[in-house]
């Protein structure tokens, strides 16, 4: 794979500063709303859930929320097929992936502001849009002759109950097609589309060109699956809670009603932290962007530059957490007021510690 290089200079500023404080305070404020209302959620769920056995189905639990599970059934289904290439499989869905060989940029920025550009070759299983490479002489493909494509098999059942294609569809699916199911199955080939592997592709002598593509097959066997919805004939809904968020959950294995509402538990938590994580850096990241002129106007004098650099770096980092706490603890006030004034006292204690650097400073 070859790599070429570009560099040039990147520079902060007030005004990307300021914008990328917005976006901070909009992440942490909007991520905090929607922990709370997928939490409210869960528990919504808790209270009114029912674990039922698949085998059969009672009409006393028409229209509430359960929780049941077994294996999927592919007796009564229908076999999804590729029309165009001809593949199939007795299976509850079938993805055709469609990768691109084309360039990727990377750049990376050094402390002395200096943008480094890198670009590679890759296979990627999207278009990438090199009209705003840094560099001209990398340019990609703007369109493939085949796109990527989901084929859902209609009549799925899980004991005597019909899975819904937008259930199927949230199943990942769990083995690919080889080399020898190609050539068993893609019996009336496309012009310029040969196998290789475990591909079809318009690659020649195994000496890939940008815009040339690859396309493979994976499939959903028979699994065991857990759903939680609400039953409605003999198929499954959405549950809807008083705030407004959907439960319509599958998730492979055998779980009970408490152990899939306890993973989404976790889920939601995981991504509260990620989401609070990020937008914190974000502020950070706003307020060393603000103050990037003052270390710039330094940076030419070593010694004065560091102590700069340093000073400015961390009230940066003050800054920014005591206004991600801010942002948090106003956003949970409602939900939780005793949370919120221990994150309160935290922003004092910190404007406190600043305060105190400072007059050392000073001193």
């Amino acid at each position: 794979m070859g790599k070429t290089e570009t560099t040039n200079k990147k520079g902060g500023g007030i005004v990307g500063g300021l914008l990328l404080l917005l976006v901070g305070i909009g992440l942490l404020w909007y991520n905090e709303g929607r922990t709370v209302a997928n939490q409210s959620t869960i528990n919504e769920a808790r209270k009114n859930y029912k674990d039922v056995a698949s085998d059969k189905i009672d009409e006393k639990n028409e229209g509430k929320l359960i929780s049941t599970k077994g294996k999927i059934d592919l007796s009564e289904s229908s076999t999804p097929t590729d029309s165009i290439f001809g593949i199939n499989a007795k299976a509850a869905k079938l993805i055709r992936t469609v990768e691109v060989y084309e360039w990727k940029e990377e750049c990376t920025t050094d402390d002395n502001d200096k943008e480094t550009c890198t670009y590679e070759k890759v296979w990627e299983d999207r278009l990438i849009d090199s009209s705003s490479f840094k560099e001209s002489g990398h340019t990609n493909p703007t369109s493939i002759p085949y796109e990527s494509e989901t084929f859902l098999a209609s009549n799925v059942r899980v004991g005597a109950f019909f899975l819904p294609e937008e259930l199927i569809n949230r199943l990942s699916t769990n083995k690919k097609k080889s080399n020898m199911h190609l050539k068993d199955e893609y019996t009336k080939p496309v012009e310029g589309i040969t196998i290789s592997g475990d591909y079809l592709t318009n690659v020649k002598e195994n000496n890939p060109e940008i815009g040339n593509i690859r396309i493979s097959f994976s499939y959903l066997d028979e699994e065991t699956v857990s759903i939680m919805a609400v039953q409605v004939g003999n198929s499954f809904e959405a549950f809807t809670s008083k705030k407004g968020k959907d439960v319509y959950k599958i998730l492979k294995g055998n779980y009970t009603g408490a152990q899939i509402l306890e993973k989404m538990t976790k889920t939601n938590n995981t991504w509260k932290w990620i989401l609070r994580i990020l937008g914190t850096l974000l502020v950070i990241g706003a307020f060393n962007s603000m103050f990037s002129f003052i270390t710039n106007l330094t940076d030419r004098i070593p010694i004065l530059g560091r102590i700069v650099s340093g000073t400015t770096g961390l009230i940066s980092a003050v800054l920014g957490f005591a206004i991600s706490l801010i942002v948090i603890a106003i956003a949970w006030f409602r939900f939780r007021p005793i949370l919120s004034i221990i994150l309160l006292l935290i922003v004092v204690a910190l404007v406190v510690f600043l305060k105190m650097y400072n007059q050392k400073k000073e001193k």
